[in-house]
C-alpha cells in the first residue's frame, strides 16, 4: 500500500533534519576521533541496528550477478567513500559551509535522472531548483556572489555530494527487483568492508580514551542517522523517486545553521538567513510543481 505524498515528505523532512544536525555533531566527533574511526565505528553500529530490521528482508533473498555488481558499487560509493570523506571534511571546513555544499546534491541528482532515466521535467521545476541553487550561493559567499577559494575541506565535501547522488539513483534503480531492506543492508555492509583497509589502526588506543559521553554521540547518531533514517529515506525514494525527494536535502543547510548557533554558538549572518529563506523557496516551488502534475497525471 502507497502511501500518502505528504507523508512521505515528513518522513523525508526528518531524515533530512537528522542529516542537517549531523554536520554540526560530526565536526565535535571529529575534534575526538579519527574520521575512519568515526566511520567504521558508525558502520558497525548501523550494522546491528539494520539486523534487528531488516533480517526478516534479508533471510533467503537470492540476488543475481547484476543485483551484486550494483549492491557493491553502491556500497563503495555510496558509503564506504560518503562516510570517510564526510566526515574528514569536517577537519578543514565549518558545518554549514559543508552543508551548503552538499545542498547541491539535488540538482545533480535531478542532472543525472534526467540523463539516465530519461526524465522530463517542467519548466518550473528546475525554477525551483536554480532559486534553491541561488539561496546556496548567497550563504556560501555570505552576500558578496564571489567564491574566494576551495580547499581540502570544499573538494571532499564536494566528492561526498557527488557520491550521495550516484547512490540515489543507484538505490531508485536497485529498487525495481530488490527490497529496501535487502538494498539497506548489503550496501552498508559492503561498505563497511570496502572502508577497512583505509581506517589508521593505530589511533585506536587513544579513541579508546576519548570521554564516554562522545562515544554515546557517536553510537547515537550512528544509530539514528545513519540507521533509522537511512532505511526510512531508501523507502521513500522507492515510492517517491531520487530527484523528487531529493530536493528536500536544500534543506540542510538551513538546519545545520539552526544547530550550529545552538550548540556551537555560531552568529547566524543575515546573507545566511536570507539564503535559507531562499532555499526554502526553491523548494516549494519544485514541490508544487510535482504535486501538479501526480494529480493531472490522474485526470
Amino acid at each position: 500500500m502507497r502511501r500518502s505524498q505528504m507523508k512521505l515528505y515528513l518522513i523525508g523532512l526528518f531524515c533530512v533534519i537528522a542529516w542537517g544536525s549531523n554536520f554540526v555533531f560530526g565536526s565535535i566527533l571529529v575534534k575526538q576521533f579519527n574520521p575512519g574511526i568515526i566511520a567504521i565505528i558508525r558502520l558497525m553500529f548501523i550494522l546491528i541496528f539494520l539486523y534487528t530490521v531488516t533480517r526478516r528482508q534479508v533471510r533467503g533473498v537470492r540476488i543475481d550477478k547484476k543485483g551484486w555488481l550494483l549492491l557493491i558499487v553502491g556500497g563503495l560509493i555510496g558509503v564506504s567513500f560518503n562516510q570517510w570523506s564526510f566526515y574528514a571534511s569536517l577537519q578543514y571546513t565549518d558545518p554549514v559551509t559543508a552543508a551548503l555544499i552538499l545542498a547541491l546534491s539535488p540538482i545533480v541528482t535531478v542532472s543525472l535522472s534526467v540523463y539516465y532515466f530519461k526524465e522530463k521535467r517542467r519548466l518550473m521545476f528546475w525554477s525551483g531548483a536554480l532559486i534553491g541553487l541561488c539561496g546556496v550561493w548567497l550563504v556560501i559567499t555570505q552576500g558578496s556572489w564571489f567564491v574566494p577559494s576551495i580547499g581540502r575541506g570544499e573538494l571532499l565535501i564536494a566528492g561526498t555530494m557527488l557520491s550521495f547522488s550516484v547512490f540515489l539513483l543507484l538505490v531508485q534503480h536497485m529498487s525495481k527487483t530488490m527490497n529496501v531492506g535487502v538494498i539497506t543492508w548489503y550496501t552498508n555492509f559492503i561498505g563497511m568492508i570496502g572502508l577497512l583497509p583505509f581506517v589508521s589502526w593505530k589511533v585506536i588506543p587513544s579513541s579508546l580514551q576519548v570521554n564516554w559521553t562522545y562515544w554515546v554521540l557517536l553510537i547515537v547518531t550512528a544509530i539514528v542517522m545513519h540507521g533509522l533514517c537511512t532505511y526510512l529515506w531508501n523507502g521513500v525514494i522507492r515510492e517517491a523517486g531520487a530527484s523528487n525527494i531529493s530536493l528536500l536535502l536544500n534543506l540542510e543547510p538551513f538546519i545545520a545553521m539552526i544547530f550550529s548557533y545552538f550548540l556551537l554558538h555560531h552568529v547566524i549572518s543575515f546573507p545566511q538567513l536570507i539564503g535559507g529563506f531562499i532555499i526554502i523557496s526553491g523548494i516549494t516551488v519544485s514541490l508544487r510543481t510535482q504535486q501538479v502534475r501526480t494529480i493531472r497525471g490522474k485526470d
